[in-house]
């Protein structure tokens, strides 16, 4: 059961990873070629079904994660980097799904719309996902080095 939720683990931790990555080379190569019509609504498609694999991959993650914290019992006496992995990784999932979530939506609502404010949106939700890639591979590291 551990073996199979480990792998569960790991596939949806490289789901999710490529998932905002595919965001954040998609919307970047986009928002060089702006004003079309038809680039704005491959963009709204492009991250509901990236942000569709990304949210399965992240809860996926959460969800395998802790039925292994779970079975492993290790009550009060975890090592540091597994309290990393639990706290940080678990609050950095909910915290991405929450605000990745809201901030997709709207820029799907402002692609829509059309205009110079769908441009800025990007940009920030840009910031954003890479932000987040870069806090996910913070915890990865964390816990790979096993501090």
């Amino acid at each position: 059961m551990f073996g199979f939720m480990l792998f569960l683990h790991f596939s949806g931790l490289f789901v999710w990873l490529g998932a905002l990555l595919a965001i954040v080379v998609v919307l970047s190569a986009g928002k060089r070629q702006q004003g079309s019509s038809e680039l704005r609504t491959l963009g709204m498609r492009l991250i509901k079904i990236f942000q569709g694999l990304g949210h399965s991959g992240a809860v996926a993650v959460l969800a395998s994660g802790v039925v292994m914290i779970v079975s492993m019992d290790l009550g009060k006496n975890k090592p540091l980097w597994l309290e990393v992995m639990e706290k940080g990784g678990g609050t950095l999932i909910l915290l991405a799904l929450v605000v990745l979530g809201i901030m997709g939506s709207r820029l799907t609502k402002k692609l829509a719309e059309g205009g110079q404010a769908g441009n800025s949106h990007a940009s920030r939700y840009i910031t954003i996902v890479s932000a987040f890639i870069i806090l996910i591979a913070g915890v990865m590291l964390a816990v790979s080095i096993k501090i």
